[in-house]
């Protein structure tokens, strides 16, 4: 019984210290990799491809080992769904975004702009900022927009909302012109303009990375006061919930916008009820990928 008590204690602690523990040790692996960088050991762009590698790594073991809803992780099923998205998504957004994002770190080796003399500190923070701007006005346009072209960006964005599910790789779900759309308008666009330098955009798709990785963890990862400022799993669940009411936080990086304009969602310690697209009999099976692919552009929706 001791024993049973001793071992009940250690996975207790063990969840605890992950609860608060995996947000700023991802943070702490992405800046040793970046200080490895300033000093010469390897250049920006592999810097930012080992932080996403040792990341998704490191959030899929532990996803594997404590989940926080069972019922939201991956099944052979689902898994195997995944992979075709992740396919597809590597043959073409997959490719298309790493090639866009190491494109966004190279342009900022050999461009300049506005920003180009601000402290470095200084560019991150208009690089966050303004890419939240851009990313929280499509994406919330994607849920709310009315007419044909709102509906339109729905369907581009709903493949995304099928799976009611939340884990890691489940964030390859969705079609590549949406994060197509994404890259090119809220990051390559704005980087182009600003001319940050190279050390500063990396750091900015480093957070970046961080945070679209670990908004899909299913881990009860938690970040406190964070919350205020960037959006993590606590905030990202609820963007994902079946109840239209509180699939809200529209952020990606930054929940600074959500709290500005009203759809800012945090509950701590209590998870959404349900996952999933609200009436998801309107749309196809996300398993069923080439409906998905075609379903933005049906007629008569």
């Amino acid at each position: 019984m001791r024993a049973t008590n001793n071992n009940s204690l250690q996975h207790t602690a063990i969840r605890h210290w992950l609860s608060w523990g995996v947000y700023p040790l991802s943070w702490a692996i992405a800046g040793c990799l970046l200080l490895a960088a300033l000093y010469g050991y390897f250049d920006m762009s592999s810097a930012w491809m080992l932080s996403n590698l040792i990341l998704l790594v490191l959030f899929i073991s532990l996803e594997t080992l404590f989940p926080f809803q069972r019922r939201w992780g991956a099944t052979w099923s689902s898994f195997f769904t995944d992979l075709k998205y992740i396919f597809i998504n590597g043959a073409f957004l997959g490719l298309v975004r790493s090639a866009l994002a190491l494109f966004a770190i190279d342009l900022s080796g050999s461009s300049t702009g506005l920003a180009t003399e601000w402290p470095i500190w200084l560019q991150v923070v208009a690089a966050l900022l303004i890419f939240e701007a851009c990313q929280y006005s499509v994406h919330r346009y994607m849920h709310t927009g009315r007419g044909k072209i709102g509906h339109f960006f729905w369907r581009l964005h709903s493949a995304h909302h099928l799976p009611r599910k939340l884990y890691i790789t489940m964030h390859a779900v969705g079609h590549p012109l949406n994060g197509l759309l994404i890259q090119t308008l809220c990051i390559i666009v704005p980087i182009w303009w600003m001319g940050y330098t190279e050390t500063a955009t990396t750091v900015f798709l480093m957070i970046n990375a961080i945070h679209g990785l670990i908004g899909h963890f299913n881990v009860d990862t938690r970040m406190g006061w964070f919350n205020y400022v960037f959006v993590g799993t606590e905030l990202h669940r609820y963007h994902h919930s079946s109840a239209l009411k509180e699939a809200k936080n529209f952020g990606a990086v930054l929940s600074v916008y959500d709290q500005l304009f009203g759809t800012f969602v945090y509950r701590p310690g209590k998870p959404p009820e349900e996952l999933g697209a609200f009436n998801e009999e309107n749309y196809p099976g996300y398993q069923n990928i080439l409906k998905s692919l075609l379903f933005p552009f049906r007629r008569g929706l």
